[in-house]
């Protein structure tokens, strides 16, 4: 490492390398090497090893971002399939309808809030069949 020239805030970053930039390790599969054996070589800090390039289409920052946007839409898709339970539309409706003293408006309105909700039908599912029009009204009517 070279003295600083004078300064008291100054750090010589280009000769502490102590000599390792020249050494490189290479990943030789040839009759000539034994199993493929690591073999270490001494080249100019400037080269680089010679990769073979496989020929990839060119792709553009638009690509790039449309094929990211196209993945993560597609796993938001598959959480949220995931997640939400699919109601039967008839088992709503016919659990609805065993409701008594519901209007056919108000039928209408807790069976398209209960398919949204499937929590709440499950549990309107186990309330008595005393509770479930005030659950029905209560909840349709505050559009909960």
């Amino acid at each position: 490492m070279t003295p600083p020239h004078n300064e008291p805030d100054h750090v010589d970053l280009v000769g502490d390398a102590q000599g390792l930039e020249d050494i490189e390790i290479i990943n030789e599969i040839s009759p000539s090497s034994a199993n493929g054996q690591k073999t270490q070589s001494k080249r100019k800090a400037a080269s680089f090893v010679d990769v073979p390039h496989t020929k990839r289409k060119s792709t553009t920052p638009k690509d790039v971002i449309a094929d990211s946007l196209a993945k993560m839409a597609s796993s938001f898709q598959d959480y949220i399939s995931a997640d939400t339970k699919k109601l039967d539309p008839t088992e709503v409706y016919d659990e609805v309808n065993a409701i008594p003293d519901l209007s056919e408006e108000e039928q209408i309105k807790a069976c398209a809030w209960l398919i949204e909700n499937d929590k709440q039908f499950l549990m309107l599912k186990t309330l008595p069949i005393e509770k479930k029009k005030n659950m029905v009204l209560l909840f349709t009517s505050r559009g909960a």
